[in-house]
């Protein structure tokens, strides 16, 4: 849910200012709307957003005409005396509300996911991350994909997908249209309000007057069009606030200070929505292997024979570790139960068995990692590999003593292990990409770079 949501935001952004590019005055890129005294606005917090926000919305005397592109300023002074009068109110912000995370930590996680997932812990299918309803009162942060107020954008328009609502300090936030992506610019489309109107004024300020820079237009006829879109702005906003009511007495938040997470964290609710800490141990065993890789490759350029054999002995542990932590997430994700010492199948088989469940649920078929494929033979062979390290057999003839050491050596230097490692990554590329709904545990796009100049088969 999270990821399709910022997904949306971002093409809808993305769409709008496809065709504006940023106008040189001369002096300077003019990103932003400017207030008639020509000062960019800066926003101190979030809440001070959102109430500048719905006054730009709300009141038609908040902005001016001007004969310069972007033919529109704001009336900063008449913004911030509205604002002091405030109580309850909606607003079709052009940030979305998230919550439960640090700021750092959700702009980290939010970045990640753009990448497929993979550079750290991501979120949780209960991360509860987007805000659906009441906001965590001490913990929730209005995120921007576009800076505020930026050209291109039309920050006087009340329209959009989803629309924060004010009450009594408290913040909400709510689905209200689905988005529209056709072969114009995308917009939304309501149940509960048309957004014909609307949308047709905001694409006729695009076409009519922010293409055209050199002055030439009708600035009388803008005028009449603001005008036009204030009428209409008052109505989706009283049907956003008519919405909010139907639902505000029902909803309530678990509030809480965000909690201070490692990369290899993400938040997480039980059943009664209290907060808990999952480790994504797949992760930490992944990028355990790539260091270990890295330090045998530089030990055994050094002559350091000792300490490669280690280095490649760990590899090798992370990765069947990686391996088995995917394998049992996926159980834990088709069956809500982790599995115990009891469950006596290997990693690739609880992985391919949880996996096509998940599959059958989605109604989509699961083409499993199977024998004879080097993917599966590459990880199936590092779980024997493993299984020796520790003086553990599952057969007589799994592994010799007297030649233990030297096949050993052989079994985790370099080639080997650069082998286990794009195996792993094909496997839980090809596993994955059957799972659309499921992010990634690890990265396996090729193109990201997450480990500085670590090599990572």
């Amino acid at each position: 849910m999270n990821g399709r949501i910022a997904a949306e935001g971002s093409i809808m952004v993305a769409k709008l200012l496809s065709t504006i590019d940023p106008y040189d005055n001369g002096e300077a890129i003019l990103h932003t709307f400017l207030t008639t005294s020509g000062e960019k606005i800066e926003f101190a917090s979030s809440l001070d957003q959102v109430k500048f926000e719905h006054v730009l919305q709300s009141e038609r005397s908040a902005w001016r005409v001007i004969p310069e592109w972007p033919y529109l300023a704001i009336e900063r002074d008449r913004v911030e005396a509205y604002i002091g009068t405030l109580g309850r109110f909606s607003v079709f912000s052009s940030g979305q509300l998230w919550q439960n995370l640090r700021k750092q930590d959700l702009g980290a996680r939010l970045l990640g996911s753009l990448f497929g997932g993979g550079t750290n812990a991501g979120f949780g299918p209960e991360s509860r991350a987007f805000v659906e309803g009441k906001a965590n009162a001490k913990a929730n942060v209005l995120m921007n994909w576009n800076e505020p107020l930026i050209v291109g954008s039309t920050p006087w328009c009340a329209e959009g997908t989803h629309f924060i609502f004010f009450d009594n300090g408290n913040l909400f936030q709510h689905k209200f249209a689905e988005l529209v992506v056709d072969n114009g610019p995308s917009h939304p489309r309501s149940a509960h309000f048309d957004f014909a109107a609307l949308i047709a004024l905001r694409n006729r300020f695009q076409s009519e007057y922010l293409q055209h820079r050199d002055g030439s237009v009708d600035l009388a006829a803008l005028a009449k069009l603001l005008d036009d879109t204030f009428t209409q702005n008052v109505s989706s906003l009283s049907a956003a606030t008519a919405y909010h009511d139907t639902l505000s007495n029902a909803l309530t938040s678990v509030d809480y200070d965000a909690p201070v997470l490692t990369r290899y964290d993400r938040p997480t609710h039980d059943a009664s929505g209290q907060p808990k800490i999952e480790v994504s141990f797949a992760l930490l065993h992944y990028e355990r292997a790539i260091i270990s890789f890295n330090d045998l490759k530089a030990c055994q350029s050094g002559g350091k024979i000792d300490e490669a054999f280690s280095n490649g002995v760990y590899c090798v542990v992370a990765v069947a570790a990686c391996i088995e932590a995917i394998a049992n997430k996926l159980v834990f994700l088709e069956s809500g139960a982790h599995p115990t010492h009891k469950d006596k199948r290997t990693p690739l088989a609880k992985l391919n068995e949880a996996a096509s469940r998940l599959c059958q649920r989605g109604g989509t078929p699961y083409v499993p990692l199977a024998a004879g494929d080097p993917v599966f033979d590459t990880l199936d062979a590092v779980r024997w590999e493993r299984n020796g390290f520790m003086h553990a057999k599952e057969l007589e003839t799994d592994f010799d003593l007297v030649t233990l050491s030297s096949t050993a050596t052989t079994a985790v230097n370099e080639a080997n292990c650069r082998n286990y490692l794009q195996r792993l990554r094909e496997g839980v590329d090809k596993v994955f990409s059957q799972l659309p709904s499921i992010a990634s545990p690890i990265v396996t796009r090729t193109s990201i770079t997450w480990m500085g100049e670590l090599e990572v088969p």
